[in-house]
């Protein structure tokens, strides 16, 4: 007869295993691959960060090094992107505080969007170029010093009578992100620029901005950030999706905008062309008022379409 000690053991031990394998099949979920490929951006959560420039907002009741953890614990998502103008500051203690947080909740970052307004590669003024490398090469080695694998930057207009300096400006950009290991990224915007695109595009001219930006990667040997909501059609984002995947570092911008376009369509040309990276969601007011469920609401989209 089993002893009532050895019946506690046992049932115990059996409790245990039924735990473990649980956990097991978790982490061997489909569900949990799909989270593995998404990211979610801060910038979603942008109006209620702290800011010492608003002190005594009451909605700003996040702290950004609280960020990593509220991803990972809120969504089951374990890759941050986030803004440059969210870190209070660039000091390397500070800095080091952000990564050692996200790897305290088991994360990565994904990449810095830099938004440096008048700083851009597009400035018909030499010196605003000398000063937007100066100032991009200075995030490159905090991306360094944070863990992270790629910058993105703001293109600026890339019109014609700029395009050739600007070119030559993110080939140096591009070049110092190679020297520390970090990728540099464009994404599509939206807007026009004041060009046709590529011969071989079959598309017309109110696609210009997807082909140019191409036109740029490839010149100056640097890496597509695609946003599958930054474009003015269908037949843009198919085409504009086909040729900038390929040229990706292995992040995209994903929003949800069924009055627009279809998401599911957009992540099944990722798929076509062999997309292997990161899904980085970018919530906004379109998809509500709160900025848990903005993210929520394209969280639940990717699961359907990956």
């Amino acid at each position: 007869m089993m002893k009532r000690r050895e019946f506690l053991i046992g049932s115990t031990l059996g409790a245990g295993a039924a735990w473990a394998q649980g956990v097991k099949a978790w982490a061997q979920s489909p569900e949990k691959a799909k989270r593995d490929r998404m990211a979610v951006m801060t910038l979603a959560f942008d109006s209620m960060l702290k800011d010492p420039a608003y002190p005594d907002d009451p909605k700003r009741t996040l702290d950004f090094l609280d960020m990593p953890d509220l991803i990972a614990s809120h969504y089951g998502i374990h890759h941050v992107e986030v803004q440059h103008t969210h870190f209070v500051s660039t000091e390397l203690p500070y800095l080091r505080e952000f990564r050692d947080r996200v790897m305290k909740a088991n994360s990565y970052m994904n990449q810095i969007c830099l938004e440096f307004e008048s700083l851009n590669i597009s400035s018909p003024d030499p010196i605003l170029r000398v000063e937007t490398i100066d100032l991009t090469k200075q995030w490159i080695d905090h991306a360094v010093e944070l863990g992270c694998p790629r910058v993105m930057v703001n293109q600026g207009t890339l019109a014609p009578e700029v395009r050739q300096s600007a070119i030559e400006t993110l080939k140096t950009i591009g070049k110092y992100g190679k020297s520390r290991k970090v990728f540099v990224t464009m994404e599509n915007r939206g807007g026009h620029r004041h060009s046709t695109p590529p011969a071989s595009s079959s598309t017309g001219p109110e696609t210009a901005e997807w082909g140019v930006l191409v036109e740029v990667i490839k010149a100056a040997g640097i890496y597509a950030n695609p946003d599958i909501g930054n474009f003015p059609d269908e037949q843009a984002r198919a085409a504009g999706l086909r040729a900038m995947y390929p040229l990706s570092s292995g992040s995209s911008h994903v929003h949800y905008n069924p009055a627009k376009y279809n998401e599911a369509n957009a992540i099944k040309i990722s798929k076509e062309v062999g997309y292997k990276g990161l899904y980085s969601i970018e919530a906004s007011t379109i998809n509500g008022p709160d900025p848990y469920s903005r993210v929520q609401t394209i969280l639940d989209e990717l699961l359907r379409d990956l």
